[in-house]
């Protein structure tokens, strides 16, 4: 037999160097920044339904939670105790820990937006140009400044008034903030769904926030596939132009999925004898911690009960 001749370029031990992987801000990293955004946003799904069985509001029947809830976040825009609103958020505080949530989760998810924008909003109103007052702090004074479209006063100060409004915007607006996230981590989307149902939401609306939330991790899975699809057969650097055009090709894709999803959906529906009625679910057992929450909600409501005025509700 004779010897087989390989050619000259087989023979080859040349090695070839790919272009090292660097993490970064730079654009060219778009594909894996995808993959970590969609992986975090599953995992804390996953998370979410782990936790929903060992937490302190996890365990409460779901009609009494978000009654007691709701209630509670009437009392915060209702009251005029300000005492009443730093206990508040501090028990919201509490029962956000005893519920799994993590405590840099609950300060990145209210009072990082409370401070950038309520904050942001109510500065204004604690000096004595907006909110006049007793003052706390002097700014300036003994000053004359008149200009073509504008005078400012000859006293800068912020006022007692004004700090005290302020505090009141801020301590509800984080109270409120705080008890829908609350709601939301500790409830399971069906369940809660089904609860609003019961209480008389629209049976349209509350189909339409059911099927996008089972449908959004849907598109979240074939959209992974998409990009793990495109990262596997990359090799070397892409150029602008090709991601430019990927990134376009791929919105015009998933449009046509989304519209033939809903289409199927539809049919599915119907095909199934949907009528547009929404059936909720009953009531579950009542345990002692379920009459232990009802009974704080009504010692809050007791003790924010001083501070309400000029409510008709509460003169009965």
């Amino acid at each position: 037999m004779n010897r087989l001749d390989l050619p000259a370029w087989l023979q080859s031990n040349d090695t070839i160097r790919l272009p090292a992987v660097t993490h970064s801000w730079k654009p060219h990293n778009y594909l894996e920044k995808t993959l970590k955004k969609i992986h975090a946003i599953l995992s804390e799904d996953n998370r979410s339904v782990l936790n929903n069985q060992d937490g302190l509001l996890q365990k409460l029947e779901p009609h009494m939670k978000v009654t007691g809830l709701l209630t509670v976040i009437l009392l915060a825009a209702l009251t005029q105790n300000l005492v009443f609103l730093i206990m508040l958020n501090s028990i919201i505080l509490f029962a956000a820990l005893q519920s799994r949530i993590r405590l840099g989760d609950y300060f990145v998810r209210i009072w990082l937006p409370i401070f950038f924008f309520t904050g942001i909003a109510v500065l204004p109103g604690i000096i004595n140009w907006v909110t006049p007052g007793d003052p706390l702090y002097t700014i300036y004074s003994n000053l004359t400044f008149s200009g073509h479209f504008f005078t400012l006063p000859a006293e800068l100060t912020i006022t007692r008034q004004g700090v005290k409004s302020a505090l009141f915007v801020i301590l509800r607006s984080a109270a409120s903030l705080g008890i829908a996230m609350l709601l939301i981590k500790t409830t399971r989307w069906s369940v809660l769904t089904k609860v609003l149902a019961k209480y008389g939401l629209s049976n349209i609306i509350v189909t339409i926030l059911d099927m996008t939330y089972r449908y959004i991790y849907l598109f979240l899975f074939i959209f992974m596939d998409y990009v793990l699809g495109r990262k596997s057969r990359l090799v070397g650097l892409e150029t602008q132009s090709s991601k430019i055009a990927w990134i376009g090709g791929t919105i015009s894709d998933f449009l046509r999925i989304t519209l033939e999803y809903s289409q199927d959906i539809q049919y599915a529906l119907e095909s199934r004898g949907y009528t547009g009625i929404y059936y909720a679910e009953a009531k579950g057992p009542l345990h002692l911690i379920d009459f232990g929450f009802a009974a704080a909600i009504i010692i809050l409501g007791c003790y924010a009960y001083g501070g309400i005025n000029h409510v008709w509700i509460f003169s009965l």
